[in-house]
């Protein structure tokens, strides 16, 4: 029996539809009836259904990275105080285990992150704006000191002048009407005025980082630096009583108990139902009225050295005089015993 041959032929199919690249790994050809061929690629030991899931996995992630990217950034350029938050909460951390002196560099560069003015300039201003001060109560000073002078020089003039002269005078008053308007246009320029900070926009959050800064620096004892970061605190936020106790502490600390109760009646003013503040209030006040007591007596026991010393040239001493008090007045006189 004649062996079997294929009798399968190419003939009236598209064979240009059948690649022809010379390589090893060719695709397999299904002849289909009606002329067409179907070509189906070469095995690549990868299940097709997992590299699709691969594929579009990967597209996803990549999307999902770039979405992040971009709304972390979105979040800076909406938010410009997202970074200076970041790094105070990181501050807060390290301030929360004790480790102060981190907890000062995050703090300072929160400062640093945040836009705007801060708080070096805003205590340069009112260095500058004091100054300005300083020389105008000068100039008050010199001109009142010259107005003095040319009342008493009229009066002593006035009682060598005759009636003529006194007439001359009255017919002068749009003249000395005139002066007194100068007088009030320089007593405007002249007048004290109060430093007002600049409008800071961010100033209530600024303020917070100066304040957490300053918290930092009073468990290192550094009480003049904590006060500078209160002083600014304040400046940028007045109604931020946290930076007034603050403050309060540095000047118990350094012994300064008449501005720390100052203080603390201005937190108490701001936080009237704060039951901490109002302790600090009544505690300094003892010790208040304590230190005042204590300057009285010291001040009462110098000037008796000084009356002692006088006296003594007499013979005498403040011990021959007694200070009776009058019940109806509250005066003292003085009377020998």
């Amino acid at each position: 029996m004649p062996p079997k041959t294929d009798s399968t032929t190419t003939e009236g199919f598209d064979l240009d539809a059948i690649p022809n690249d010379g390589g090893e790994d060719t695709a397999d050809v299904i002849y289909e009836l009606g002329g067409g061929v179907t070509i189906v690629p070469p095995s690549t030991g990868v299940d097709p259904n997992a590299q699709n899931y691969h594929q579009e996995h990967t597209a996803v992630n990549e999307h999902d990275h770039g979405n992040n990217h971009d709304h972390n950034r979105e979040q800076f350029d909406v938010d410009p105080l997202a970074k200076s938050e970041e790094l105070k909460q990181k501050g807060n951390e390290y301030f929360k285990q004790g480790n102060y002196l981190d907890a000062i560099d995050y703090y300072t560069d929160a400062i640093e992150a945040c836009p705007g003015i801060k708080g070096e300039e805003i205590l340069m201003m009112q260095q500058q704006h004091e100054e300005k001060e300083r020389e105008k109560a000068s100039q008050r000073y010199r001109r009142d000191t010259e107005r003095k002078m040319a009342h008493r020089s009229n009066i002593r003039g006035g009682k060598d002048r005759n009636d003529n002269d006194m007439d001359k005078d009255k017919n002068n008053n749009d003249n000395d009407i005139d002066k007194n308007n100068n007088d009030n246009d320089d007593d405007d320029d002249l007048a004290p005025e109060e430093f007002q900070p600049p409008v800071h926009p961010h100033g209530k959050h600024l303020a917070i980082y100066y304040s957490n800064k300053a918290a930092s620096l009073m468990h290192l004892d550094e009480y003049s630096e904590a006060m500078k970061c209160c002083n600014i605190a304040i400046l940028l936020d007045s109604t931020y009583s946290k930076a007034y106790v603050r403050r309060m502490t540095c000047h118990e600390q350094t012994q300064e108990m008449e501005l720390a109760l100052k203080d603390a009646k201005m937190a108490l003013e701001l936080n009237p139902r704060n039951v901490e503040i109002k302790k600090h209030v009544n505690r300094l006040e003892k010790l208040e009225a304590e230190r005042m007591e204590k300057l009285k007596t010291e001040t009462m026991e110098k000037l008796k050295e000084i009356g002692n010393s006088i006296l003594g040239n007499f013979g005498m001493s403040l011990d021959n005089f007694k200070a009776e008090k009058d019940p109806n007045t509250g005066s003292y006189s003085i009377k020998m015993v």
